[in-house]
């Protein structure tokens, strides 16, 4: 039977070692970020209340400081651009994986109602491939954008540490990686099924091949891949990344006590952008 999400049934991947891993990292980040939170809020003397009446306009700041970044788009436009393909790259891409995981266990519990059959053997494929195509070509672009700032097109003022290039070429070889998977899983498929994969088919490789001939293949790239994504998450607190994780919680522990600032806030945005 072809399952429309993996490419066939039954190739072997290492679930325990990646349950293990991915326990272990998760519990790293987890007592990471408290040790982080903690010590921040620490250093507040007193964590503003909403004033009545200012809900409305405090929640306006928060979702445009955090899902729209409009700070950085006060600054550069480009790195606004580049940023923000990243940012909901980077969120798209794990809410997916982390969905499809879930999905595989309540499927074989019977507790699914019915969605893994509809995402993984029905007319959900299309919008599984469509979403990680998506998410993942705004990744990609993103990362080549930041790549293009930092390497060719670097501002005076801007250094690069070894921090930055770690985690662009850890962000750049997930994605790639990604994509080389779908295209091993696209090589088995039924050809009016590779049409919703717009970026996958593209790292199909080359010839005709039998289930049984790609699955090291498949194997390997999962296993690199499944594993390269467990050590981000142990990366992550020692990353820029962080700031994915603090930033909402610490603006909207900051908006209240900030709002007045109208300089800084949306919609009266000023450009200040380096020289």
């Amino acid at each position: 039977m072809y399952d429309m999400h993996l490419g066939l049934t039954g190739y072997p991947k290492p679930w325990l070692l990646f349950w293990i891993a991915a326990i272990m990292a998760l519990g790293y980040l987890v007592i990471t970020f408290h040790r982080k939170w903690q010590k921040w809020s620490q250093s507040k003397t007193q964590i503003p209340e909403a004033r009545n009446g200012s809900k409305l306009h405090v929640m306006k700041i928060w979702i445009a400081e955090v899902f729209c970044q409009r700070q950085l788009f006060g600054l550069s436009s480009f790195r606004w651009f580049a940023h923000m393909l990243i940012f909901w790259g980077f969120i798209g891409l794990p809410f997916l994986s982390i969905t499809t995981i879930t999905l595989r266990p309540l499927e074989y519990l019977g507790i699914d109602g019915g969605w893994a059959s509809f995402f993984f053997y029905g007319n959900g494929h299309a919008f599984i491939k469509i979403w990680g195509d998506s998410f993942g070509l705004a990744l990609l672009i993103g990362l080549l954008a930041a790549i293009l700032r930092r390497f060719l097109m670097r501002p005076a003022q801007l250094v690069n540490n070894q921090g930055d290039v770690i985690l662009v070429v850890f962000l750049l070889w997930l994605t790639i990686s990604g994509f080389f998977l779908e295209g091993l899983h696209l090589k088995l498929a039924p050809t009016a099924l590779v049409r919703y994969s717009f970026v996958g088919r593209f790292f199909m490789p080359p010839g005709t091949y039998t289930a049984a001939q790609l699955q090291q293949w498949l194997t390997a790239i999962w296993t690199l891949h499944a594993l390269s994504g467990v050590s981000l998450m142990a990366y992550l607190p020692h990353s820029k990344l962080m700031h994915s994780l603090l930033a909402p919680l610490v603006i909207a522990m900051n908006v209240e006590e900030e709002q007045d600032r109208k300089d800084i806030y949306w919609p009266d945005i000023k450009k200040h952008r380096a020289t």
